[in-house]
């Protein structure tokens, strides 16, 4: 088993290596947390209860983007690889042992990702600190980061759970088809976290109205992200109508990139939000805390705040987002080369991906934006002011999203032009 576990891993490194890097990068953000629960615990005092409270609040951030991107890789990282389980299958691995190998490969791979995460954390976290709160000790040690290894190791492993369970279900046929997610629909598990983060999210717009403006940011600061967990939740309901919808500003006759483009993403939404999902989280947190403070309190959070609060929960969802779509590059390596031999040349093929990674940043463009504007109309609700909507910070999330996914859809496709054409489509036929 041990054997099986390694070589699997070896022979897939492009997805399990996203997987380690969603891993570290939910380490990283967990040692700012460690880093204010150690610090706080060493000084004490009205200290510690400041420290607490931040570390509160970053937890709290970042768990809402942990639990989508983390099981957006997980299940991913599963998907991709349902054909190979599928020929365990036939050569004799029962269903039981499917799912022990996976949740093996998980815990492994993100007991991994957390410790890189941890080291590579410790000399960004500290100038950092010291920027931020000059006058406190810097306090993070290896016992302090051992928790934080285990809660990413479990929230990863249990994230992949489920998914584990499925790669044990996938039929022997799943073995003559290409990796494809299955389509997206509404399940229990779905049905439940959409509502209970709708009722949460609710719960707090109604407590809003008659408090200290003063104290409004911070709950004002949560809706954003929560309302990004509701539409990520009921996404199979509208997602695919919303980016026909709006993609259709192209006609078809102007661009054939663009027509190829849009219609590979409808058909590839299942992978597709992936990277959708972790943006829409990026904008909403970054918007959301701007238009908190601009209807509130008439200011701007300093540049500090916000990459305390912000900077590990941003970070987290832009990874997840370029690996999601840098582990789902290897099968498309077969859908350019069907472009190159129907006639498409290689200017087509990249302008294609390229337009893929435009359709995936301007929807979680619009739905982060939507869930923004929750946040400053709630805000404005409360307090009878104008709303303010913080488009000056949705905009330079949305650019960056951009340029990283650009680089992560590009990039593969570049190289896998270099592929012999009838070579790589033989070699799936």
């Amino acid at each position: 088993m041990l054997r099986l576990i390694v070589s699997d891993l070896v022979a897939n490194l492009r997805i399990w290596l996203g997987a380690l890097a969603v891993a570290a990068a939910t380490a990283a953000v967990g040692a700012v947390v460690g880093c204010g629960l150690a610090t706080a615990v060493a000084v004490g005092g009205d200290e510690a209860l400041a420290l607490y409270a931040i570390s509160g609040t970053i937890l709290t951030l970042t768990a809402v983007t942990a639990v989508i991107v983390t099981g957006t890789v997980a299940g991913l990282t599963v998907t991709l690889q349902q054909r190979g389980y599928a020929l365990w299958q036939l050569a004799g691995i029962g269903p039981g042992r499917v799912r022990a190998v996976v949740t093996a490969q998980l815990a492994l791979v993100s007991l991994a990702g957390a410790a890189a995460g941890c080291l590579v954390a410790v000399p960004a976290l500290r100038p950092l600190w010291r920027t931020v709160f000059p006058d406190l000790p810097f306090r993070f040690t290896t016992l302090a980061a051992v928790p934080v290894v285990l809660v990413v190791v479990a929230v990863v492993t249990i994230g992949g759970f489920r998914s584990a369970g499925r790669a044990g279900r996938t039929p022997p046929i799943r073995s003559l088809r290409e990796p494809e997610p299955a389509a997206r629909r509404m399940s229990a598990g779905r049905w439940i976290a959409g509502v209970s983060t709708l009722a949460v999210t609710v719960a707090i717009v109604a407590s809003l109205p008659g408090g200290d403006p003063a104290k409004l940011t911070a709950p004002l600061t949560l809706l954003g992200p929560l309302t990004a967990g509701v539409l990520a939740a009921f996404s199979p309901l509208f997602l695919t109508g919303l980016l026909r919808a709006w993609t259709a500003v192209v006609p078809a006759t102007a661009s054939s990139a663009w027509f190829l483009a849009r219609n590979n993403t409808a058909y590839h939404l299942a992978r597709g939000t992936g990277a959708v999902n972790p943006i829409m989280v990026a904008i909403a947190l970054a918007g959301g805390m701007y238009a908190a403070d601009a209807t509130v309190a008439d200011s701007a959070p300093t540049a500090g705040t916000v990459l305390l609060l912000l900077g590990g929960p941003m970070l987290l969802a832009l990874v997840g987002a370029a690996a999601t779509i840098v582990m789902g590059s290897g099968p498309r390596e077969r859908e350019y080369a069907l472009v190159l031999a129907a006639g498409g040349t290689p200017a087509t093929v990249l302008v294609t991906a390229a337009a893929e990674a435009i359709i995936y940043v301007g929807t979680a463009a619009l739905l982060g934006t939507a869930a923004v504007a929750v946040t400053a109309l709630a805000g404005a609700w409360a307090i009878g002011g104008t709303p303010s909507f913080g488009l000056a910070a949705v905009a330079v999330v949305t650019g960056t999203g951009l340029a990283l996914t650009l680089a992560a859809t590009v990039a593969p496709t570049a190289l896998s032009l270099r592929n012999d054409v009838p070579r790589t489509l033989a070699g799936d036929a």
